[in-house]
């Protein structure tokens, strides 16, 4: 099996076709292209587009490390037309909307900071600890938009000061289960936040 085909089939590409891997002693760095006249999908909306409007230029992004070597992903973005969202950049099956890392970095990193601190994930990866804090913010923002929560039969509600002045935290506990189902600094939004998340 060609190096090309196996990274195609790992980054589960549709799509797109790898199209040129370099290596140098530090890295292999791979190119990757559009595959004939396939759909792209958008960015917002993730539905297929008819027209390419534009293309970007070079883009990487980092991958999990094969052996020794550092993986980056190099890729012109195409900007498509897509009927409902209008002129977007497309959906990368690679990686998450603004990411500079792949999907697979995102999740081995985001599992590695729940053992350790975020400097020494960012050593591990070879990575900003930076970038593992937005990893760990995108992570436990997909978690807790997926939670699944058993019903809440029983609530209490109050409110404690975070500092001098009357600057207050509005917290929300299941006196069930004794979890905290909510904390919101702004009194104004608790309730909306308190009808959606409960």
């Amino acid at each position: 099996m060609l190096i090309e085909t196996f990274i195609r089939k790992q980054l589960r590409l549709k799509a797109h076709r790898v199209t040129r891997v370099e290596t140098n002693e530090e890295s292999m760095i791979i190119e990757i292209d559009q595959l004939g006249n396939r759909r792209l999908r958008c960015g917002v909306c993730r539905k297929p587009c008819r027209r390419v409007h534009s293309i970007r230029k070079w883009r990487e992004w980092r991958d999990l490390a094969m052996r020794k070597l550092r993986l980056i992903l190099r890729y012109q973005p195409r900007r498509v037309q897509c009927q409902r969202c209008g002129v977007r950049v497309e959906d990368f099956p690679w990686a998450e909307p603004w990411a500079r890392v792949t999907r697979a970095l995102a999740n081995a990193a985001a599992s590695l900071a729940r053992e350790l601190s975020w400097q020494g994930t960012a050593r591990h990866f070879g990575l900003n600890w930076k970038t593992v804090a937005e990893v760990v913010r995108r992570a436990v923002g997909y978690g807790l938009r997926h939670r699944k929560r058993p019903p809440v039969h029983m609530i209490g509600i109050d409110e404690v000061s975070r500092r001098k002045g009357q600057v207050y935290l509005t917290v929300v506990y299941d006196l069930e289960s004794l979890l905290l189902s909510l904390a919101n600094a702004d009194a104004s939004s608790a309730t909306g936040s308190l009808r959606r998340n409960l």
